[in-house]
């Protein structure tokens, strides 16, 4: 082939590298259209609300779960041992999303509130017993035991329990309401007599740290509220008895200091333990 005829043949052969190259590159252009990203779309990707739930909204939640379950079982004292174990769950949820930093310190913890729920006996909402229970060491359950069974019998029982705060004058007053009975079992199922009355223990708190609370028993006053009881049987109404006297006289030293522990408070709902673990839920009143 000549020189000329090879010269000729080139544009030729090249024309069709040209032209897929000229594919690739619009092929390329239109994949960079499709995958270009939304200004709008990427702002209101960003902005969308999340599908999980909020701190406030799982309280409310595991709030109304408690009460629900401590109406069904008696406040706890009824319950079986899958509903303790439910509550116990429900419980240590609602202290995980605490709204409250240093409860103890705060100003929501002070007011009226109303036992809903405990593990325990419902008497030892009072700071009397935390301090007998204190005194007396490994006999207190003996006694808790003892306690609630006289006052359990032939209908007896605990009624409304509030426990009232004032931490910024270092004050907790516990208002427990009893009902009691005396009876000769051997001659039937009824009491001889019965009535009921408030248990009032007052005394010292003050808040030591960001959750305790430390507590000192003071006095505790016995209220006739039974206007049909007998004028006989009454003669321990309004009797004020000074138990922090009483009971340096027994330790021979001071008053025992027993410590409530704050685990969460908000404006409705309050959850509280004792130094042995002990725990109880109540509502603000």
């Amino acid at each position: 082939m000549s020189s000329a005829s090879a010269l000729a043949s080139r544009p030729a052969a090249a024309a069709p590298l040209r032209a897929s190259v000229a594919r690739r590159a619009r092929r390329a252009a239109t994949s960079t259209r499709a995958v270009a990203v939304d200004p709008d779309a990427a702002n209101n990707a960003v902005a969308a609300p999340s599908s999980e739930p909020s701190s406030g909204d799982a309280a409310a939640s595991l709030k109304k779960r408690i009460v629900a379950l401590a109406a069904a079982s008696g406040r706890g004292l009824d319950a079986t041992a899958a509903q303790k174990a439910a509550a116990a769950s429900l419980i240590a949820d609602l202290i995980a999303v605490n709204p409250t930093s240093d409860p103890a310190m705060s100003a929501k913890v002070n007011g009226d509130w109303e036992l809903v729920y405990s593990d325990t006996f419902l008497f030892r909402s009072s700071p009397f017993f935390w301090a007998v229970g204190k005194m007396m060491g490994e006999t207190g359950d003996f006694f808790y035991g003892a306690h609630d069974h006289q006052t359990g019998m032939f209908g007896g029982g605990v009624g409304r329990v509030v426990q009232s705060l004032d931490l910024d004058n270092n004050r907790i007053v516990s208002d427990c309401i009893v009902k009691a009975s005396l009876g000769i079992p051997l001659l039937g199922f009824s009491p001889v007599f019965s009535g009921f009355g408030s248990v009032i223990t007052a005394g010292r708190a003050v808040a030591e740290s960001g959750a305790r609370v430390a507590v000192v028993a003071e006095t505790t006053t016995v209220r006739q509220d039974d206007t049909e009881m007998i004028p006989a049987l009454n003669f321990l109404n309004n009797t004020t008895v000074p138990i922090e006297d009483a009971m340096r006289q027994l330790g021979g030293g001071a008053a025992p200091e027993v410590f409530l522990d704050i685990l969460y408070v908000d404006d409705e709902m309050r959850v509280s333990s004792l130094e042995d673990g002990s725990i109880f839920v109540y509502q603000r009143c």
